[in-house]
């Protein structure tokens, strides 16, 4: 039987009634009416051991062993900061030591540019050439990584390359093609897996780490039962023995993360490892998956556009609203009159999150009430409607690095006044948390449609003495 150590020492501490002179400050009591969320939240006490020094034989290194066990992995670790401080973790075990240079496809998370700032971090960033259709998705090909390769001197070469996989919008990447270029090259492939955790428990294994990623992170929040702010990262048995990534990677952490990793996060990490040990789960998220599809046949009759491609995860439920000439906001509004609630929307999308705990009930109210919705598009003038321009993220002239942009002396201006200008901090909209403009680019006519696009129209520029 699959073993929960550190649920199982919470739920000993809580019934022991303690007398509690630790932290938090609730001590067991002071949250709702029973204290039943209060009862699990501890700190280090004895036995509880620590996150970021964890004894080989404590609770947390025991949990972690369990997850790398069912993740396949040379060494799993636990974030209580979500993917964020996965990510910051990952660039440093990357680059220490080493030219602080990394090879990224744009569509980083905004996490990613302030890992850069921190660590002082220099990008070098790809632009694939198929035409994009949303700020969130770059569809790189192996073709196009080599090519970026094949232009470094040996010597010159980047200290790894990064990519995030899947996207907001749900599009894969073809990791193992990407993973084989860099094995060629010797340099790891990191991956921002943040939307992805369970493809590892899909009957066909599509996990970033079995398709060759040297590290990964994942946000367990995102799409399994786990608290928010429950993530892993993944160090690969390639990454361990020829980039020697292992040893430090919980003082590497600690560097980033707060001193009072959260026990209730912890804990429903640990009970993911007993429910993905299970067969049961594994048959439901397989029954999910042809569900959605079902689902998303269900919906393109109705008349609304959907994501589907052998390269989209198959959990991720993406409506495109462009030949219905209507913003996804307004279809994500409409949705919340229904209560239906959705990820993200922005002009031409909605993004819907599907797990294996959203039932039969849930399916049929949202069938429902794009019905509803759908009558209403088709009666509303088409003069009254959106027309959706097509403005992408390019690339922009970079005038000052991430680093020394996002720490210079800055002030916010109007978006109409900033031609020319240098970014300060990074422009993005959360969610989906992908910066359009970085920190060190200059903001041009293009970027500035694109923010105005996205209803930005106030940025931070670097103020010059």
């Amino acid at each position: 039987m699959m073993k929960t150590p550190i649920y199982d020492f919470l739920t000993e501490y809580k019934n022991k009634n303690s007398t509690r002179f630790h932290m938090p400050g609730h001590k067991g009591r002071g949250l709702g009416e029973s204290g039943s969320i209060a009862a699990f939240d501890i700190t280090e006490i004895t036995g509880a051991d620590f996150l970021f020094s964890a004894s080989d034989k404590g609770i947390i290194s025991e949990s972690e062993k369990v997850a790398s066990q069912l993740f396949n992995s040379a060494l799993t670790v636990y974030s209580t900061e979500g993917s964020t401080l996965a990510i910051k973790t990952m660039l440093f075990l990357a680059v220490k030591g080493k030219k602080h240079k990394i090879l990224a496809a744009r569509n980083v998370h905004k996490s990613f540019i302030n890992a850069c700032a921190l660590i002082d971090i220099n990008v070098d960033w790809l632009y694939p050439e198929e035409t994009l259709t949303s700020v969130c998705t770059m569809r790189l090909s192996a073709s196009e990584l080599e090519k970026a390769l094949t232009s470094y001197k040996k010597d010159k070469l980047p200290d790894a390359v990064y990519i995030t996989t899947p996207d907001y919008l749900g599009n894969m990447l073809d990791v193992k093609g990407l993973s084989d270029v860099c094995r060629k090259y010797d340099i790891p492939l990191l991956v921002d897996n943040a939307h992805g955790a369970y493809l590892n428990f899909l009957k066909n294994n599509m996990h970033p780490l079995a398709l060759g990623a040297d590290m990964c992170c994942d946000s367990a929040h995102k799409t399994l039962p786990c608290l928010t702010g429950g993530a892993y990262l993944h160090i690969s048995y390639k990454a361990k023995d020829e980039f020697k990534i292992r040893a430090n990677v919980k003082e590497a952490m600690q560097i980033f993360a707060t001193t009072s990793p959260s026990y209730l996060i912890l804990g429903s990490l640990d009970l993911c490892n007993k429910i993905f040990s299970n067969k049961e789960y594994i048959n439901r998220l397989d029954k999910t998956c042809k569900r959605v599809k079902q689902l998303k046949s269900a919906i393109k009759s109705i008349g609304f556009d959907v994501i589907e491609s052998r390269n989209t995860e198959p959990l991720k439920l993406v409506l495109l609203t462009g030949r219905l000439c209507t913003s996804g906001k307004e279809i994500l509004r409409a949705l919340e009159k229904h209560n239906i609630y959705c990820e993200y929307a922005d002009i031409s999308a909605v993004v819907l999150m599907i797990s294996p705990d959203n039932n039969e009930d849930d399916f049929n109210a949202l069938l429902c009430a794009l019905n509803d919705i759908k009558e209403t598009i088709t009666n509303t003038p088409v003069s009254e409607r959106i027309e959706d321009e097509n403005i992408y993220i390019q690339a922009a002239e970079k005038k000052m690095s991430i680093r020394d942009a996002l720490f210079s002396k800055s002030e916010s201006i109007p978006i109409d006044n900033a031609m020319g200008k240098i970014c300060a901090s990074p422009v993005s909209i959360c969610p989906p948390c992908i910066p359009m403009v970085i920190s060190g680019e200059v903001f041009d006519g293009n970027n500035i449609k694109l923010l105005k696009k996205y209803s930005i129209f106030s940025v931070d520029v670097v103020q010059y003495p």
